[in-house]
């Protein structure tokens, strides 16, 4: 049977509409204290917490469960994913300052959610020297329509499995012809979304490609499922981008 994800909810005092994910198991407490005492009863999934609690603020939170996280590395790891909702630009800023992943109260967490059971580590911008997305150039390419952008780059994540699919088949079949094809369309998508180290990637897939190399163009079709799966993350990771 299917693992029915867990996620701890802080601080929303059962005030959260989400009584219809039945997929998912959800545990409440209201502070951060009774948050610790939970997690070192069971692990979660996800943890969700606003950021500002009744008795300590979710930096303080993180410290608590970092300390946890220590305490349990050689017996029983936990693995603790916070993400905090904030309510201001302030809160947002500390977050970002800690490396917090957080989340505007605005938003739809309940969207949210559903993506984030698996919740990526925050991205470290800098660490190549190819951007895994570049918002700035995405943004200009469509006239800072940042609703559109964000409506069409969901659709692309939500189809990219066929994407990937026109592309593998045919070199599974040793048809490099069509293999080149589809792959010289998903470039042209990824330069359109500014996925620069995806499409750096498929990039050198063309070329085995053109070689007839299959072992090679088979390989480097894995690491562009990769860097596709990275851009996604890191997408979900910088969704503050998206404001206007």
């Amino acid at each position: 049977m299917k693992h029915k994800p867990h996620i701890l909810l802080i601080g929303f005092h059962n005030s959260l509409n989400i009584d219809s994910m039945t997929q998912i198991v959800f545990r409440n407490c209201n502070t951060g204290q009774e948050a610790i005492e939970l997690i070192i009863e069971e692990n979660f999934d996800l943890i969700i917490s606003k950021y500002q609690l009744d008795d300590q603020n979710a930096i303080e939170l993180n410290q608590s469960f970092e300390s946890v996280k220590s305490y349990y590395t050689n017996t029983a790891p936990k693995k603790i994913k916070l993400l905090v909702i904030t309510t201001n630009l302030e809160e947002e800023q500390i977050c970002k300052d800690n490396k917090l992943l957080f989340f505007p109260d605005t938003f739809n967490l309940k969207s949210l959610i559903l993506k984030l059971i698996d919740l990526p580590r925050e991205a470290k911008r800098g660490d190549k020297k190819t951007t895994i997305i570049n918002f700035k150039d995405l943004f200009i390419r469509v006239d800072n329509n940042r609703e559109f952008i964000k409506t069409v780059i969901e659709k692309f994540f939500e189809i990219k499995d066929s994407r990937i699919n026109d592309i593998k088949l045919p070199l599974a079949n040793g048809d490099f012809k069509l293999a080149k094809d589809a792959a010289h369309k998903l470039k042209g998508v990824l330069a359109n979304f500014s996925m620069e180290e995806a499409r750096t990637t498929i990039i050198e897939l063309e070329k085995h490609i053109l070689d007839k190399d299959q072992e090679l163009s088979l390989q480097k079709l894995n690491q562009l499922i990769t860097d596709i799966e990275k851009a996604r993350k890191f997408y979900l990771d910088n969704q503050d981008q998206f404001k206007s």
